[in-house]
C-alpha cells in the first residue's frame, strides 16, 4: 500500500516538472514582451590618449568611466546582457580638448545581438577632467643601505646622472620635490654596482605616483674601501722653559679609524698632527691640533683634528740638568706566525731633572715601545712611545720614526 501512494507521489511531482517547463517554454517563445532595464558600470575605454601631449594636457589621475546603460530588447535578450558585452570608447583625437571639465560623447561600437542601446545625452557622456602638462628637472638622491663586512667602510655613492626630468599633470609635478634612487647591498667587500628605478617624492619625502620620471633608472657604483684604527702621533717642536717640567701630552682620541686606497692605507701605522710648539707652554693648556691627512686617505668620523692637552709642572728651583740615555725597543702587538726586524733597536732619549734624579735612572724605569698591532706583513714607520719615572721629564727622543719589517716566520 505504501509503494503504491510513493509511486503515485512522484508520478504527481513529475508531471508537475513537465508543466512547469512547457509553460516557460510558452512564454519565453509566445509571450516575450519587448522590455527596459539598465546596465551598470559599463567601462569606457579612451583612444588616443597621446593626443593631449599636443595641447600641452594630460588627465588628472584617479578618474574612472564608467556609464549606465539603458537598453531595450525582447526580456530574453535584455536580461542575458552583461556589462562586458558592450564596448564603449571616447576617441580624443575627435575633440577640441581643453584643461578643466570636458564633457565628451560616448560611443557604442559594440553590444549583444538584438539590444537596443537607448542614446540619452545624460547617459551616454562622460567628464573627463584634463590639467596642464609641464615637466621640470629635479635632482636625484642616492638612498642605499649597504651593510660592509666587517673592516670595510662605505663611501658615498657615485653616478653620472645628477638630476631627473619628471613631466605629468601639473598638480603632482609641482608637488616633486626630488627622485630618489634607493636600493641595498648586504655584506659586500668591494665596489658594487646597482640599477635603481627612480620615485619621486615630495618635500615630506612622500611618493608622488602618476608622473613621468626620465630616465626611469639610474646606474649607481658603491665604493667599498677598508678601513684601518691607527694612533694619533703629537709632534712638538721646541721645548718647554726651564722652570716647567713637561709632564704628558695627551691626545683625544689617541686612536682614530682611517679608510681610503688600499695601496696608501696598508703602509700607515700612525696619523701625525701639526707640531705643537712647546716653548710657547707657561702653564697646562688645551689644544685643537689639525691631522695631517695622506693623500687619498679620510678619517671616518668626519673630523681632522684632535684635541691636546698638555700638563706641566713647576720645576724645584735648584738648577735642572738634561741627560741623554740609551733606551732598548720594546714590540708589542705583534700577530702570531710573524717576525718584526727593527732598522734601529735603541732610543737616544733625553732626559731632564734633578741631578740626583737623572744619576738614578735606570734602564727599567725608561719604556721605549713600539705597537704593531693591526699591521700586516710589509715594510712600516712606526712611532715610539717612550715613558719614563715619576721626576724626570722627557725632553725628545731619537730616532721620532723606527722602520719596521714584518715578514711570516
Amino acid at each position: 500500500m505504501d509503494n503504491k501512494k510513493q509511486k503515485k507521489d512522484i508520478l504527481i511531482k513529475i508531471a508537475c516538472l513537465i508543466c512547469s517547463f512547457g509553460l516557460w517554454l510558452y512564454i519565453s517563445n509566445v509571450e516575450n514582451p519587448t522590455v527596459t532595464t539598465k546596465v551598470t558600470d559599463v567601462p569606457i575605454e579612451i583612444l588616443n590618449a597621446d593626443v593631449l601631449s599636443q595641447y600641452k594636457l594630460s588627465m588628472t589621475p584617479g578618474q574612472t568611466f564608467k556609464v549606465t546603460l539603458s537598453i531595450e530588447g525582447s526580456a530574453s535578450d535584455v536580461y542575458r546582457a552583461k556589462s562586458d558585452q558592450f564596448k564603449l570608447v571616447i576617441d580624443l583625437s575627435t575633440y577640441a580638448l581643453k584643461k578643466g571639465d570636458n564633457n565628451l560623447p560616448v560611443e557604442v561600437i559594440q553590444s549583444p545581438n538584438n539590444v537596443n542601446v537607448l542614446r540619452t545625452p545624460e547617459m551616454l557622456k562622460v567628464n573627463i577632467i584634463l590639467d596642464d602638462l609641464i615637466e621640470k628637472s629635479v635632482p636625484i638622491n642616492i638612498d642605499v643601505d649597504t651593510r660592509t663586512k666587517q673592516g670595510y667602510y662605505v663611501s658615498p655613492a657615485v653616478t653620472d646622472q645628477a638630476n631627473a626630468i619628471v613631466s605629468g599633470p601639473a598638480q603632482l609635478v609641482n608637488m616633486v620635490n626630488e627622485v630618489v634612487a634607493r636600493g641595498e647591498a648586504k655584506d659586500v667587500a668591494k665596489d658594487t654596482e646597482l640599477t635603481l628605478p627612480l620615485i619621486a617624492v615630495d618635500q615630506a619625502g612622500r611618493t608622488v605616483k602618476d608622473v613621468n620620471i626620465k630616465p626611469s633608472s639610474i646606474n649607481v657604483v658603491i665604493p667599498i674601501r677598508k678601513s684601518k684604527i691607527v694612533d694619533v702621533n703629537v709632534k712638538t717642536t721646541g721645548e718647554v722653559g726651564i722652570s716647567l717640567v713637561l709632564k704628558s701630552i695627551e691626545a683625544n682620541p689617541s686612536k682614530i679609524e682611517i679608510t681610503g686606497d688600499d695601496s696608501v692605507l696598508k703602509n700607515i701605522s700612525s696619523i701625525d698632527t701639526e707640531p705643537i710648539d712647546l716653548s710657547k707652554i707657561t702653564t697646562n693648556k688645551d689644544f685643537v691640533a689639525k691631522l695631517k691627512i695622506p693623500d687619498n686617505i679620510r678619517v671616518l668620523n668626519g673630523s681632522d683634528t684632535v684635541s691636546i692637552k698638555v700638563t706641566t709642572d713647576k720645576a724645584a728651583t735648584e738648577e735642572l740638568q738634561q741627560q741623554d740615555v740609551q733606551s732598548k725597543i720594546q714590540v708589542k702587538g705583534l700577530k702570531e706566525g710573524f717576525n718584526a726586524t727593527l732598522e734601529v733597536d735603541t732610543l737616544t732619549v733625553t732626559l731632564k731633572g734633578k741631578s740626583e734624579v737623572l744619576k738614578s735612572i735606570k734602564e727599567e724605569d725608561i719604556v721605549s715601545e713600539i705597537d704593531l698591532t693591526n699591521l700586516e706583513e710589509g715594510d712600516h714607520e712606526v712611532s715610539p712611545k717612550v715613558t719614563v719615572k715619576e721626576g724626570a721629564s722627557l725632553v725628545k727622543f731619537t730616532p721620532e720614526k723606527i722602520k719596521v719589517k714584518i715578514t711570516k716566520k
